[in-house]
């Protein structure tokens, strides 16, 4: 089986046990990545969710969280690009962070909820919320990104009447992903070596 497919197959598995955690209605803060194995110079797009109880819950409100990032010591703060906020969840007060150890501090973002007018509110859960691309640096062979999130506040609108919010942060599950970078030809070896290693802190 091709590298990239099995690769995309986990990928694949670690999204439905996620998805599947999810519907039993946990908060969460999810990373997405389109492409998580990459050449050195090539680019994958990175998103943050916030998953809630839909069943419980109006709408998403607002998130403050860092997106953390262990590169092992390769220096990447300069491979984001494209960082901004997702619509809706960029309403008056929000920012999209500010780089920080190779990751983004202080990412806020939320939407406003008028209970007058409902119908304009976002009730998709999980909703985005925040965006980038990340590409590969060149010449420092083959190595991960763990990235992982680290949030302060998760609040919803609980009802559609109200404009109130609540917190949600209690059992809040954090999000995490890997970015794997593998100069080609790469051996299936290396690759499984990388998806399996455990840094220890």
């Amino acid at each position: 089986m091709p590298i990239r497919r099995r690769t995309a197959i986990v990928a694949g598995t670690v999204a439905l046990a996620a998805s599947l955690a999810h519907a039993q209605g946990t908060s969460e803060v999810i990373i997405e990545i389109d492409q998580p194995v990459l050449a050195p110079g090539e680019s994958t797009a990175v998103r943050l969710w916030a998953g809630y109880d839909s069943a419980r819950d109006f709408a998403m409100g607002a998130v403050v969280t860092n997106l953390l990032a262990d590169s092992g010591g390769v220096e990447i703060a300069g491979a984001w690009s494209d960082v901004d906020l997702v619509r809706p969840m960029d309403f008056v007060g929000t920012t999209p962070g500010t780089p920080e150890a190779g990751g983004y501090a202080g990412i806020i973002a939320g939407q406003f909820h008028w209970w007058q007018d409902p119908g304009a509110t976002d009730r998709s859960d999980p909703i985005a919320f925040w965006q980038a691309t990340f590409t590969a640096p060149t010449g420092e062979g083959a190595f991960t990104i763990d990235l992982s999130t680290l949030t302060t506040r998760f609040d919803v609108y609980f009802a559609e009447w109200s404009s109130g919010t609540e917190s949600r942060f209690d059992g809040l599950t954090e999000g995490a992903g890997r970015i794997v970078v593998v100069p080609a030809p790469a051996s299936g070896l290396v690759l499984l070596c990388l998806l399996t290693a455990r840094r220890r802190r």
